[in-house]
């Protein structure tokens, strides 16, 4: 289950926390207001929120910087007061934000939807033989919103050949090289890479609902963040986001 990928990103997970401080857009008093938009998101949402981010853009003349990081490293960047307008994660990460004070009252915002998808690479016609059997998923790692082994479980599957991934863009990576024949991803990574294609849909009862909320940060200097925020649950973004795999709630809906 790729050891090596695991010991590299626990060393990840310890070590950016303290350097976040140093390598991103620190706050500072004298920072003046900024018109861009700078956004942090799930990293399979970084795909979707950059064509929303263009739109926006191309709507407006604002322009929207689009982050991603794993949502243990979106809470640990909020605290370590690296600059950011607004947050777009996974619902329960957002009940912690707002926990922790890091987040602007009443900005909360929601929800969007993702689901679960077995990947194989485009073009490729399911095996007929056992040349390659492989399938990939996420170990249960910080990096991994996809507990791949409990999704298997839930499944009743018990594949003669597993490659655990850190991620996964890992697993996307490990399809496209040809050392997987399919793989476990969001479908929000498979409409992000052209390489990818859907060989089928995972039952919603073999996980947990993939739910993602947004919220101004309190750490925000966009006078237009409010303004992106809204735009999130606009016509032009839910078409956007539709076509990249993620799902629109009604805004009246917490997640």
């Amino acid at each position: 289950m790729l050891a090596r990928g695991r010991s590299v990103l626990a060393g990840l997970v310890v070590a950016l926390p303290a350097l976040l401080p140093i390598v991103g857009p620190c706050v500072t008093p004298a920072r003046a207001a900024a018109p861009d938009v700078i956004v942090y998101g799930d990293p399979t949402l970084a795909h979707a929120l950059r064509d929303v981010g263009a739109r926006f853009t191309a709507q407006t003349g604002v322009p929207v910087h689009v982050f991603s990081a794993p949502p243990t490293l979106i809470l640990a960047q909020l605290r370590h007061s690296v600059w950011n307008d607004v947050v777009v994660t996974l619902a329960p990460w957002m009940d912690q934000a707002e926990q922790a004070g890091v987040i602007e009252p009443g900005t909360r915002t929601g929800a969007w939807r993702t689901t679960l998808v077995l990947a194989r690479a485009t073009g490729a016609t399911p095996p007929t033989d056992q040349a390659n059997d492989t399938l990939a998923i996420t170990d249960p790692t910080p990096a991994a919103t996809i507990d791949g082994p409990a999704v298997l479980a839930a499944l009743g599957l018990h594949p003669a050949h597993v490659q655990g991934a850190a991620n996964a863009a890992e697993v996307g990576f490990l399809i496209d090289t040809g050392a997987a024949a399919q793989g476990l991803v969001h479908l929000t990574d498979v409409r992000a890479d052209p390489n990818l294609s859907v060989a089928g849909p995972v039952a919603a009862s073999a996980y947990p609902p993939i739910v993602y909320a947004a919220a101004i940060s309190t750490l925000t200097h966009s006078p237009n963040a409010h303004a992106f925020l809204d735009y999130l649950h606009s016509p032009a973004a839910t078409e956007v986001l539709s076509a990249d795999g993620v799902e629109t709630v009604p805004p009246e809906s917490k997640p």
